[in-house]
């Protein structure tokens, strides 16, 4: 009889823990939308402390590593991207790679964003030819190591062809450029020069099979001659 009622309070417990689970993703999703609206809005400040919240909330389930665990990763890897579009490289470079640092293990996104910065950290405006090799020098490296990690991350490889491409272009002897830190949401574009419309082209689809120089076919926006029907 006890053994059977101590099995009800066991089942009993593991269907709270689950509903509590189970609510509490449910209000995770919903405040990580907001957050990630107010990101792509560029609101910096509002997606701060919406992800702020949610890590607070996601805390005491932290003793438990299992539960909610890629919750947890996207929130410290958003975490991070606000510290980066805020321009706060020093800080969020000396935050993970410290000896005593939290684990980047597993959480590719978190440790793109660091890779990042870390770039981001070493670049200074006017450089020379030595310090713009150590720069993209340091910078491979970074990315170097984040494509051992994962291979198949695209913006990863990107970076790291980037760099390596334009190190070899100064190695080479081209001028060093300008190293500008990103803004956000990005760099302003130039205005579209003026044409006139004689210079405006307009072309027409049409099937690339059928030269409509040789072919007896009506061209295009021709119809078929109207019949008189009765």
């Amino acid at each position: 009889m006890m053994r059977t009622l101590f099995g009800y309070l066991l089942l009993a417990a593991a269907l709270a823990l689950a509903a509590v689970v189970l609510l509490t993703a449910g209000q995770m999703e919903r405040q990580l939308a907001e957050a990630d609206q107010a990101m792509a809005m560029v609101n910096l400040g509002d997606a701060a402390r919406r992800y702020e919240t949610v890590a607070e909330t996601l805390g005491p389930l932290a003793r438990i590593p299992w539960v909610l665990r890629g919750t947890r990763e996207t929130v410290v890897a958003r975490q991070a991207a606000v510290a980066y579009w805020r321009g706060r490289y020093g800080e969020l470079v000396d935050a993970y790679t410290q000896p005593d640092s939290p684990s980047m293990a597993g959480n590719i996104d978190l440790q793109f964003v660091v890779a990042n910065a870390d770039y981001r950290s070493v670049q200074q405006p006017g450089t020379n030819r030595d310090l713009a090799l150590g720069t993209l020098d340091h910078a491979i490296g970074v990315y170097r190591r984040l494509l051992e990690g994962d291979d198949a991350h695209e913006d990863a490889a990107f970076n790291y062809e980037l760099m390596v491409r334009l190190r070899n272009e100064i190695a080479a002897g081209d001028e060093v450029p300008e190293f500008h830190r990103p803004n956000v949401p990005g760099n302003p574009g130039d205005p579209m020069e003026e044409e006139e419309m004689e210079d405006v082209q307009i072309y027409v689809p049409r099937d690339s099979l059928i030269d409509p120089d040789e072919s007896e076919d009506p061209t295009i926006g021709e119809g078929a001659p109207i019949r008189r029907r009765g």
